[in-house]
């Protein structure tokens, strides 16, 4: 048995139950030791390697905890039989291939990191730091109290809700909040209709639960609609912000269906060539719009924190339930953003940006203009941080997405089966403006 043969490293800080545990893993990966083969007795293997019998023991409780060995009583430690055991050395190496390099990104994953204010961020952090009571739990499941009012007071003037801060359900972006809104609603709503062309990583979401995912268009709204709709009025996919008359249609049918609007106000706050339109939550009576709002393009996408506004009757069925699910937002960053709220630095901070994308909204589509002229269709550019262009080229939009990825640059296909051209969208909010017209030059070569 090499076991017996192991050389021990006494000028390490890594304990020796922990090298000899370490050791007879090896041996069972390489084959050295076969599955049914009887191991040392403590006492024999503790004078072989000259260590205590405890370090042995603790060794082999180690491995027989975590699966490697059987303990049979009278008879000593076997070596388990491991399904599917094979030498590491002898693992498949699969090379991965490296995608092509992005020099232009017009992907919606990032921001540019010149335009947040970190220092101040920083700032707002240390602060958080301080407040030792509060960041010594796991903090309050549905959110810290103090953000929760902050936003109350937030979200009424920038966006027209009209909420309680106990209404207010803080998350680790959208899809934690979508996952507590799917118990909340389940068992009575099992089927959910999404605004064409949909929302992937929601729709995924919806549909590892069991729910019917169907798609919709508000020109067309009748009683055979889910009784849940999933709307996003300034939502760049789809190619326009709703319309007034589209809105108003909305909250009609919600309230004479006595059902319920899911309004994700992504990107609500960026509209540039009019006052931002107050949210659908705002315009109801409060009962029957569920509201999401989220940070990730107001200040970082790392910035994990979204809350969702309940209507009063789903509030109760939270209460029920809330006391099972763990805060997935961090305090320290809760609490610092209260404070960036409270002290209007989000305001100012908002204020700047739309400066900021309104600029770049307007070089891009002058490049677009000069560069690719009539070969692309702006469809929308009056919000949001995308334009939606369609390309007069013999192409699908996910071909058109791999040929600009061939010259460097990344964009996003939309899937829309209805519209006859292919259409793309380009986020501007990352990149830099002096990188607008080259990477245009770029998506020239790559498709025409």
């Amino acid at each position: 048995m090499l076991l017996t043969n192991l050389k021990l490293d006494q000028h390490t800080d890594r304990p020796l139950y922990a090298q000899i545990s370490a050791a007879i893993k090896e041996q069972l990966h390489s084959g050295q030791i076969s599955a049914g083969d009887k191991l040392p007795s403590v006492r024999k293997l503790a004078a072989a390697l000259q260590a205590s019998r405890t370090t042995i023991e603790s060794a082999y409780n180690q491995l027989v905890a975590d699966g490697y060995l059987l303990n049979e009583p009278k008879r000593g430690y076997f070596a388990a039989a491991l399904a599917g055991l094979r030498s590491r050395s002898d693992a498949p190496v699969t090379q991965s291939i490296e995608p092509p390099a992005v020099r232009y990104n017009f992907a919606n994953n990032y921001i540019d990191p010149a335009s947040f204010p970190t220092d101040l961020w920083r700032r707002y952090l240390n602060r958080a730091l301080k407040n030792k009571a509060l960041l010594s739990g796991y903090g309050e499941p549905q959110g810290e109290t103090e953000l929760r009012r902050t936003l109350a007071k937030y979200s009424s003037a920038a966006r027209g809700v009209v909420c309680s801060p106990e209404q207010i359900v803080i998350g680790a972006g959208v899809q934690s909040l979508l996952q507590i809104l799917i118990d909340i609603l389940q068992p009575e709503l099992t089927e959910i209709a999404l605004e064409a062309p949909g929302f992937a990583q929601a729709e995924r979401l919806f549909t590892s639960h069991g729910w019917q995912v169907h798609h919709f268009s508000t020109e067309q709204l009748d009683a055979k609609l889910p009784r849940l709709l999933y709307v996003s009025p300034s939502n760049p996919y789809k190619g326009r912000s709703l319309s007034p008359q589209q809105r108003l249609s909305l909250l009609h049918w919600a309230a004479e269906h006595h059902t319920y609007l899911l309004e994700d106000d992504y990107n609500g706050e960026f509209r540039y060539f009019s006052r931002p339109v107050s949210s659908l939550q705002g315009m109801s009576d409060g009962s029957s719009v569920i509201y999401l709002g989220s940070f990730s393009r107001l200040l970082l996408p790392s910035l994990r924190l979204s809350y969702m506004v309940l209507p009063p009757r789903l509030l109760e069925r939270y209460r029920q339930l809330g006391h099972l699910y763990n805060q997935t937002s961090s305090t320290i960053e809760q609490l610092a953003l209260a404070d960036f709220i409270a002290a209007g630095a989000l305001r100012r901070h908002v204020k700047r940006l739309r400066k900021l994308y309104s600029s770049k909204n307007t070089l891009l589509r002058q490049a677009l203009t000069e560069i690719l002229g009539g070969r692309v269709v702006v469809r929308a550019y009056e919000s949001g941080l995308h334009l939606r262009l369609a390309v007069n080229a013999p192409l699908t939009a996910a071909e058109l997405a791999k040929a600009a990825l061939q010259e460097g640059v990344r964009i996003l296909p939309v899937y829309d089966k209805t519209e006859l051209l292919p259409e793309i969208l380009l986020s501007f909010a990352g990149i830099q403006e002096n990188e607008i017209r080259p990477a245009l030059a770029a998506l020239k070569k790559a498709w025409f």
